[in-house]
């Protein structure tokens, strides 16, 4: 069964890419969120607000959707999360999109639970 969880995520990655350049980068995670939630059972609250009235650079929107697909896996696999916040925004000068869950985090170097570990990424829309 673990090859086959594998499968899916590498063929979720690949329809997403495919995706990408078809639907654009917040198409594309509102597709890529409905398929995490039915594969895991993870529930996902998604907001976007696309201000930016153009597609971003393609180079940009892959790296946004990998970093994106990578906290998905991350929480998928490690940190026992039951719920999944994604806020994407994009405006015509800056693209910022944050990733949070749910689970008691990742332990610091004292081994104390709960240190909060969510993703943002920012970034300047040239």
């Amino acid at each position: 069964m673990h090859g086959d969880s594998a499968w899916a995520r590498q063929i979720t990655a690949e329809l997403g890419s495919i995706l990408l350049g078809t639907l654009g980068l917040a198409a594309t995670i509102e597709w890529h969120v409905h398929q995490f939630q039915k594969r895991t059972g993870i529930r996902c609250e998604l907001t976007v607000i696309d201000s930016a009235g153009s597609e971003l650079p393609e180079d940009y929107a892959t790296a946004v959707f990998e970093a994106y697909n990578e906290a998905l896996s991350n929480i998928a696999r490690h940190v026992g999360a039951t719920r999944v916040a994604i806020a994407l925004t994009i405006t015509p000068h800056e693209l910022t999109m944050a990733v949070r869950d749910d689970s008691t985090g990742l332990a610091d170097a004292a081994g104390t639970r709960g240190v909060e570990t969510p993703v943002t990424i920012s970034l300047p829309i040239p």
